[in-house]
């Protein structure tokens, strides 16, 4: 786990730039969750709006939203595949993310129909993901303190 100021980040995660995190699973699946700084700049979350499973899906593809008192955020997959599942406790508790957005917070699990190594591949993570979580905390608190 690498804790930086009050925000923590799983080591072994892929970290998208509108902070979604993907989770390769032992079977191949994806699963995707809103990472810990994405979840504390939101604020607490109050509504989602995810795809059906059995939809298709790819980089770039918008395959949901999500809202707070804040803003609505539109979700982008990483990913090429199907939605296997979607996380049925956020329907009635979406503040879920806030509390434990990398458990019980995850958002949808994606089955990959492309070649998901190299998708991942284009994503922060390993050694690169210090420093992009430090230049990210300090653009958001820049951005913030301006307003």
């Amino acid at each position: 786990m690498l804790e930086i100021r009050q925000y923590k980040f799983p080591t072994g995660l892929y970290y998208t730039d509108r902070h979604l995190w993907f989770r390769k699973e032992t079977d191949g699946s994806i699963v995707v969750g809103l990472d810990d700084l994405g979840q504390k700049l939101a604020g607490k979350i109050v509504a989602l709006r995810l795809p059906a499973e059995g939809t298709a899906t790819e980089p770039g593809k918008i395959f949901g939203t999500m809202e707070s008192a804040k803003w609505v955020e539109r979700l982008k997959s990483s990913v090429t595949g199907v939605i296997k599942s979607v996380n049925p406790r956020l329907k009635s508790t979406p503040s879920l993310i806030n509390e434990d957005p990398y458990g019980n917070g995850w958002l949808i699990t994606i089955k990959p129909t492309a070649d998901v190594g190299q998708e991942l591949s284009k994503l922060t993570t390993g050694d690169a993901l210090e420093s992009w979580i430090r230049k990210e905390i300090e653009e958001k608190e820049r951005l913030t303190t301006k307003r």
